[in-house]
């Protein structure tokens, strides 16, 4: 059994900040209205339901809200020199200089910003929020940057 849940319809979106150096047109400064996109698979349980929604929509909601009206940067890895100081990030690539407060940022363990990244780190995140019962069998997170533009990471439990 599958269950499915769409954050443009669920209110599981974020609103954040990114750039990624490697990309021309995306090297710039840029953000996106993201939502997340879930998909479950398992065998439903006794009281026949396979996960209770609400505790799905607020451990992706719990998630989501860390990463709200942010600059998302990443931990390493890229072409960028990130430098933090107590009260904020000097991140400089391809000849560019940005300084932004420490409360405006979120660090995030990926080397790369992308939706592909970000669909690797919500299923990381996800994982590790404890919700899962021995019954579902995959998770599939999607991240939209936009409605029809999304990458989607498939972690396989059983």
């Amino acid at each position: 059994m599958k269950i499915t849940l769409n954050g443009w319809e669920t209110g599981i979106r974020f609103v954040a900040g990114h750039f990624l150096p490697s990309i021309e047109k995306c090297n710039r400064l840029h953000g996106h209205n993201y939502a997340l996109l879930l998909e479950i698979e398992g065998e439903t349980e006794e009281d026949g339901i396979v996960i209770d929604f609400t505790k799905v929509k607020e451990a992706a909601g719990q998630i989501v809200k860390k990463l709200d009206h942010r600059m998302l940067l990443p931990s390493g890895g890229s072409s960028m020199t990130v430098r933090a100081s107590a009260s904020s990030f000097n991140v400089q690539f391809n000849g560019k200089e940005y300084l932004f407060p420490v409360a405006d940022v979120v660090v995030l363990p990926v080397d790369n910003v992308s939706a592909e990244k970000l669909a690797s780190y919500f299923a990381d995140e996800l994982l590790g929020s404890g919700i899962f019962g021995e019954n579902i069998k995959s998770i599939r997170v999607g991240v939209a940057e936009g409605r029809g533009q999304e990458a989607w990471e498939t972690r396989v439990l059983q």
